[in-house]
Parts: structure tokens; C-alpha cells; sequence
């Protein structure tokens, strides 16, 4: 809404073109022009013959009738003549109320009124003619405005016929006959100077204690512009008007507490469009309700006046009169209390076991649901079609991405499409404290399955969680809304993972499937060779840390599981081979890791420790050790590696008189490792930390190999350890 002048202390409603806030294309007013001419010209010879019958008057009649005649064609004149050029003029008294006549004013007559010069946002005085008088309505437009009788005529009757009685049979009736003693309802249609906005209701000209600039009498008003270029939608802005006038009347007025407002404008707006709506106009609610659909992550509470927030506004209130009946609508109008705490106590007295959030809840999750069948009540709508667009994932799974949602929103993620015959496992992991809600919605693109709504608990202290769907859908679809303050403009990051039967029933929330290193790390975790870290813990939230180094403690229990050489039995308990590498009991039971997986490796000839007798568990393994391991367990598992008898200089920092060159070309040459290519040059870094990535991939390699290993045939010379 265009910001207000100071004048008053009532806000100004307006309706913005198709609910938006930049204003429209201008439209080419050529054709208009050319009727103006015409117009004008008829003006004129209506004005002459005024003149000559005056005169003829003045000449037969004397001075009495003289008076007569000059008032008749002031009269005339009005009627026909354009009026001269209004000046922009301070306010100053309001303007006369019309006198009570059951017959209404005379056609053709001409009073002034104080309008909104929307280009300049002042007020200014305009006279304007009665244009049409029907049962419910007057209608006045600007004595300059060439606005046709047809588009007049046809917007009064459908006001008289369609719009008053649907407004009102919903909403209640306006102030009757209100502070001007005329039943009816005044439209003043005139030049706003601002094309995008359409409409206008200004509570100054009911309220009883005036204004500078009140009209005092029930009346909206309504731009020239869109009434002459776009006819058709003149009774759904008839019907948006009308219905902030009765909103204002019996929502703020007849509120008997001394601290009476007006309603939230995300829900009067709701009111406005749902008044279009049921008057038969759902072309511009319809086009709004489009926008919102495309563009979900629109707050329903934080009123922007775009056409997105018009949409959200009208679908909420379609989806309350759907659910709970046109009662409701009518009760949460007379409900005293506003916002969000109206509508808990309207809900009270029809659903007790309903609030503003489960109903919220609801809703989001209908926006998605409602076209795709078979229908799941509460997640429907009678009969209006409501898609949300949702962001369509791509790539290999798992599916990892971070995303935001606004207060009262909604994030739509939809995962590509799964085998039926796999279950699907979502993570949400939220920013700790965070008011986000989230669901899962299992569906089926065949729509012979009803779909499978599954909340996620985000209400602890790590606020994410895992939700795991049952076998037979092949669409996944996540939503994520936050429920904060109403109102507010916060906006809240989450973390987000999906996959199909994930190995071992773990994502991690820092791997994704397009990870270089993750099919290794997706191998080891379902062989149960590693499982991450689970951050905080109990929470379900599982991390790779691939960047992380590995401890020697660390990889000797991999190395002892990949090679399947790791027993149950712990032995060795009294006589430990390494002086740091001692047994920990947990209530008088000897905890498995790191001691025995160290033993069992040392007794393998895997691990031999340092000189002086230590093992140091803790001490980051280094790349070569990794190799000397890896290639140790390999022999170990009986699946020994080809061993490398060349002296090809591959890497650039392992020489062939490096102490180790042997073990790392003997790894390298059976694909264990490969290696970092930087400027065209092979590096290993030998004496670098192995960060978890790496020890992933040499890890699963190694498996790979022992699984594909081929025992030599007998009488085959087999390589030295």
C-alpha cells in the first residue's frame, strides 16, 4: 500500500493492480481519445441549446423565471461540460452528507467530493456525477472521467444483484442507512494517478467522528482507469471494496472495547479476495492465487501487498471456510480478539482440538496435496485447485542441500522418483532453536495410494530429526514451515538429506551423492567398517567429517573390519603389547576399542609400533603408515597385493630410494591409491596426515581387491609380504 498522508487516524484501504505492488504496463488509451473528441463535441451543443432555452425563458418570463432558467443551465452544464481542472487544496470542512431520500439523488446531479490523489498522496476536492441509482448503490463518477453508461449500468446492477447480497449474507450487513440516512452504498469512480492501484476504501467517511477529509457517507471508491481499460473486474473490486467497508463496520466499529483496531491485514485481505470469490469474480483471485502457488516461501502473517501475499491471504481463508463451513468465516468477523489470537478463540468454539498452528500446519500441507489424489482430508479443498510449486532435486542420491523458509512459509523440496519397492529416509537438521516444523509426504504418481503424511520432532535441542516411509510410494516430497512470531520478517536455514534405502539406515549431513569420496564411504558404512559421528549424541544427526585425520586407534579397527579378521573374544588383557595401549573396563567389562582391535592387528603383523615399545593410538596416521597398513592387512586376509618390483619415479615426492617406495608402488599399482595431481604432477605426500576421505577411499579399495582377490593356482610364486 502506497504510504499514507498524515491527515486522520484511520488507514487508508487500496486494492493494488492484481494485488500487486509495481504498477502495471500503461495501456494505449488511443482509441479513447478519439470518443473524448466526440464526447466533447456533444457537450458543447448540449451546453448551447441549454443556453438558448435559458434565454428564451429569460425573455417570456421576467426576472423570476430569469433565476429559474440560469439555475437550470448551471445544472446543465455541470451535467454536460467538463468541469474545469481540480487544484490539489488544503483539507478543510468535510463535505455536506447527502439529504435522506428513499428515492436516492437525481441522475445527472453533481456533488463534490474529498478523494486521494494517489500520485501525489494528498487530498484533493473533485465533483462527480450521480451516474446510477439502484436499490443498493449509487454510483458517482468524475465529471472528467469518460467512463461508459454501459460499464456504469452493468457494474451498478452487478453490485444491486450479486455482490451486495453475497457480501453481506456472509459478512453482515454494512452500517444501514448509516451516517448519511441513505440505504445506500456510494462508488465514486475517478483518475487515481497511480495505475497500480485499483481500488480504495477509507474508514474516515463512516466513522462518526469524521475527519477533514471525510465524505461521511458509506462509500468506496474505485479508479477510472481500471474501470475503463479492464471492465470486467469493476464487480470483483466492486466486491473487495464493499467488503472492507463491512470488515471495517463490524470488525472495528461495533467492537465495544476501548481498544478496538483493525483487523491484521493479511486476514482482512483474506476477507476481501474470499468476498470476490463468493460474489462470482475468481479471475483475479485466481491470478493471485497463482503467484503465491509459485512462489510458496510467501509469509502468510508478514504483509508485503504483492500479489503472492493477496494469494496466500485468499487461500487460507478458502481453506478455513472449506474446512470449518461459512459459519466460521462469519463467527472469526464478529470475533472482539484480532490475528492470530481471533482465530484460536473462533476455532474454540467450533473444533476445541484446533488452534492457529495445527490449522497452519494443515494448510501448508494441503497446498501440495490438494491436486494430487486421492484426496487426504484435512489436506484438501472443496473445489478450488491449490499446487504448490515445489523445487524439483536432481542428482545422484543422496540428495544434501541447505535451504531457508520464512516465518509462516513453506519450503517445497520434491526428490526424484524412487523404486516403490525401497523405503525412503528423510533428514532435517534445523538451526538450534529454531521454530521449524517439517513433514515428509510420501505420495504416489499413479494416485492409487493415499499419501502418507509423516512429521518430523524438531522440538529438541538438536532440532533435527530422521523420518523413515514405508515401502510402495515413488514419490518423496519434503516441506519445511516455520511457526516463529506473526509477523515477523525472520527467516530460518535448515539442512536437509534424502535417499532411498541408505547404507545402513545412515545419511551423512556433510556427503552428499555427488561426494567424489562417498561411494567409498557409502561401502565401508554398509559393510559396518565405519559409522560416522553422530552429532549431538542420540540425535540421529550422523556426520562423515571427511576433512577430519584418522588416529592409528582409528584405523586399526577399520583395517580389522574390512579385512572380516576382527573376533568377539578380547585377549591379552594382562599382557598388552604396546605400553600406551592398556584395557579400559566400563562397569567391570573390558571395552572392546581401541585395545583389542590394536592386539588383534599387532598379532596379525599389521601394526608393530614405534622403537620405544609405544603404539601412540591418538597420533594422526600418516599416509605411508596407512599404506604399510593397508598393505599388511591385505597379506593378513590372505588376498596378499601384487608386490611392485620396477623403479619408475611415478610421484613426484617418492623417489625409489625412499624407505618406503616399495609398499606405496605396490599399493598405487594395485589401485589403492592414486595419488594428487597438481600443475600436471603426481604427488603422494607421504609424511601427511590421511584425512577420512582418503582413508575411505584406500579402505574400500582394499575391500574391493580382497573381494575380487583370485587365489594362484598351486606351484605360483607368491610375493612377499
Amino acid at each position: 500500500m502506497p504510504p499514507m498522508p498524515a491527515t486522520g487516524k484511520s488507514p487508508r484501504r487500496c486494492t493494488q493492480r492484481d494485488g500487486g505492488s509495481a504498477s502495471f504496463a500503461h495501456l494505449t488509451i488511443a482509441p479513447a481519445a478519439k470518443e473524448k473528441v466526440a464526447c466533447l463535441a456533444v457537450v458543447v451543443t448540449a451546453a448551447v441549446m441549454v443556453a438558448i432555452v435559458a434565454a428564451a425563458l429569460v425573455l417570456a418570463s421576467g426576472a423570476s423565471t430569469q433565476a429559474q432558467a440560469a439555475s437550470l443551465q448551471s445544472t446543465a452544464t455541470a451535467q454536460a461540460a467538463p468541469a474545469a481542472p481540480e487544484v490539489s487544496v488544503a483539507p478543510g470542512a468535510p463535505a455536506a452528507p447527502l439529504a435522506p431520500a428513499s428515492e436516492g439523488p437525481a441522475i445527472g446531479s453533481v456533488e463534490a467530493f474529498w478523494v486521494m490523489d494517489w500520485g501525489t498522496s494528498s487530498y484533493k476536492r473533485i465533483d462527480a456525477a450521480v451516474r446510477f441509482v439502484g436499490e443498493h448503490t449509487v454510483i458517482y463518477v468524475h465529471t472528467r472521467a469518460l467512463v461508459s453508461e454501459s460499464t456504469v449500468t452493468t457494474l451498478g446492477t452487478a453490485f444491486d444483484t450479486v455482490v451486495y447480497p453475497a457480501v453481506t449474507e456472509a459478512y453482515g450487513p454494512e452500517p444501514d442507512p448509516g451516517i448519511d440516512g441513505d440505504p445506500r452504498v456510494a462508488i465514486l469512480i475517478y483518475d487515481f494517478y497511480n495505475q497500480a492501484i485499483e481500488g480504495s476504501f477509507n474508514p474516515r467517511d463512516i466513522q462518526p467522528d469524521g475527519s477533514e477529509v471525510s465524505n461521511r457517507r458509506e462509500m468506496f471508491y474505485l479508479n477510472q482507469q481500471a474501470v475503463i481499460y479492464e471492465p470486467q473486474n469493476a464487480g470483483a473490486l466492486a466486491a473487495h471494496e464493499f467488503a472492507h467497508l463491512v470488515l471495517h463496520y463490524r470488525d472495528t466499529m461495533l467492537d465495544p472495547s476501548p481498544y478496538a483496531a483493525p483487523e491484521v491485514e493479511w486476514l482482512t485481505e483474506g476477507f476481501t479476495t474470499y468476498a470476490e470469490h463468493i460474489s462470482g469474480y475468481d479471475t483475479r483471485v485466481g491470478s493471485q492465487l497463482r503467484a503465491f502457488t509459485s512462489e510458496p516461501d510467501t509469509s502468510l502473517t508478514r504483509w508485503m501487498g504483492f500479489r503472492a501475499n493477496y494469494g496466500a491471504s485468499y487461500a487460507f481463508m478458502r481453506y478455513l471456510g472449506d474446512r470449518f463451513g461459512p459459519e466460521f468465516i462469519r463467527a472469526l468477523i464478529e470475533e472482539p480478539l484480532d490475528g492470530a489470537a481471533g482465530l484460536n478463540a473462533a476455532l474454540r468454539t467450533f473444533d476445541s482440538f484446533q488452534s492457529f498452528p495445527t490449522v497452519f500446519d494443515d494448510w501448508v500441507v494441503a497446498n501440495f496435496l490438494d491436486t494430487r489424489p486421492p484426496a487426504n482430508p484435512p489436506y484438501v479443498y472443496n473445489d478450488l485447485s491449490v499446487a504448490a510449486t515445489p523445487v524439483a532435486l536432481t542428482g545422484p542420491a543422496p540428495l544434501l542441500g541447505t535451504s531457508t523458509v520464512k516465518d509462516y512459509a513453506a519450503a517445497y523440496l520434491d526428490f526424484p522418483a524412487t523404486a516403490r519397492e525401497a523405503a525412503f529416509q528423510a533428514v532435517v537438521d534445523g538451526t538450534d532453536g529454531a521454530p521449524l516444523q517439517a513433514a515428509l509426504i510420501s505420495w504416489d504418481s499413479d494416485g492409487l495410494m493415499y499419501p502418507l503424511v509423516q512429521r518430523f520432532d524438531l522440538a529438541n535441542s538438536a532440532a533435527g530429526d530422521t523420518v523413515t516411509s514405508p515401502k510402495g510410494y515413488d514419490r518423496h516430497t519434503l516441506v519445511v514451515w516455520a511457526r516463529g512470531t506473526v509477523g515477523s520478517a525472520a527467516s530460518y536455514e535448515f539442512r536437509y538429506s534424502g535417499c532411498a534405502d541408505p547404507p545402513a539406515g545412515v545419511q551423512f549431513l556433510d556427503m552428499s551423492g555427488s561426494d567424489h569420496f562417498y561411494e567409498y564411504a557409502a561401502l565401508l558404512l554398509s559393510l559396518g567398517v565405519i559409522s560416522g559421528r553422530e552429532v549431538p549424541e542420540g540425535s540421529g544427526l550422523w556426520f562423515f567429517a571427511g576433512k577430519e585425520n584418522v588416529t592409528r586407534a582409528q584405523f586399526a579397527k577399520m583395517v580389522m573390519e574390512a579385512i572380516g579378521l576382527h573376533t568377539a573374544g578380547i585377549e591379552g588383557l594382562d599382557d598388552p603389547t604396546f605400553k600406551d595401549v592398556r584395557p579400559v573396563y566400563k562397569q567391570g567389562q573390558p571395552e572392546v576399542y581401541p585395545f583389542d582391535y590394536i592386539e588383534e592387528a599387532a598379532a596379525l603383523g599389521i601394526v608393530t609400533g614405534f622403537s620405544d615399545g609405544y603404539f601412540r593410538p591418538y597420533r594422526a596416521i600418516t599416509r605411508t603408515q596407512l599404506v604399510l597398513m593397508i598393505v599388511r592387512g591385505a597379506a593378513a586376509a590372505g588376498a596378499p597385493l601384487p608386490l611392485y618390483e620396477g623403479d619408475e619415479r611415478v610421484f613426484v615426492d617418492v623417489i625409489p630410494s625412499h624407505p618406503r617406495y616399495r609398499e606405496i608402488m605396490t599399493a598405487y599399482s594395485a589401485g589403492i591409491l592414486s595419488g594428487s595431481l597438481v600443475n600436471g604432477r603426481l604427488y603422494f605426500y607421504p609424511d601427511s596426515s590421511a584425512s577420512r576421505n582418503h582413508v575411505a577411499k584406500m579402505t574400500a579399495n582394499l575391500v574391493g581387491h580382497i573381494e575380487g582377490y583370485v587365489s594362484p593356482e598351486p606351484g605360483d610364486t607368491l610375493p612377499e609380504p
